[in-house]
């Protein structure tokens, strides 16, 4: 969010426990979603490189020098400076992609269809308010164009801030976890 300087990844999957492995984020270096072939130390990875001064495009380079399995990988990068950088793998299990836009990126794979996405960053771009309403409209409007085509299970929303006074909202401001429901989103959005 170019004007609250928070950054933050929402996420839901048919995979129990999705919040463990997909969602990285710190305030003032940026937020990772490392999707499909997950591989979580991407997060770090990704992360560790946006510290150097390296932009969301040229980490997602950098990772992808070093990885024999990128093919199989999707993965969203959105740097402090508002530059994003999105990659779905030829081998990603179908349908997958992504949308990228002033400030995020928008990705899934296994979706019902490309609907997912466009309704997904659709909802983020002209949802107002904190940075975690925007993610959990962005999640509600996937899940309406029907979302993973396995169904739901877990969900995950994670936002970071600048905080002079709570330094630990740089890595936590917030941290929720639905690890396996019915209706994880809405109890997502509950827990919110």
């Amino acid at each position: 969010d170019s004007v609250t300087k928070e950054l933050g990844v929402a996420v839901q999957s048919k995979y129990f426990s999705v919040g463990t492995d997909v969602p990285w984020a710190e305030a003032g270096v940026g937020a990772v979603a490392t999707q499909a072939r997950v591989d979580p130390s991407f997060g770090l990875k990704a992360l560790a490189l946006l510290k150097t001064g390296l932009s969301a495009p040229d980490v997602l380079r950098a990772l992808a020098a070093t990885d024999s399995a990128w093919d199989s990988r999707q993965l969203g990068i959105a740097d402090a400076s508002g530059r994003v950088a999105s990659w779905t793998g030829s081998k990603c299990l179908d349908w997958a992609g992504s949308e990228t836009g002033t400030d995020f990126a928008c990705q899934g794979n296994i979706l019902a269809g490309p609907a997912v996405v466009a309704g997904m960053a659709k909802a983020y771009r002209e949802t107002q308010g904190e940075m975690a309403e925007r993610l959990l409209a962005a999640l509600d409007a996937a899940q309406a164009a029907g979302g993973d085509k396995r169904g739901m299970q877990s969900a995950s929303l994670l936002v970071v801030r600048p905080s002079a006074t709570r330094p630990q909202f740089t890595q936590r401001y917030i941290d929720l976890r639905v690890e396996d429901h019915k209706t994880p989103i809405k109890e997502l959005r509950r827990l919110l």
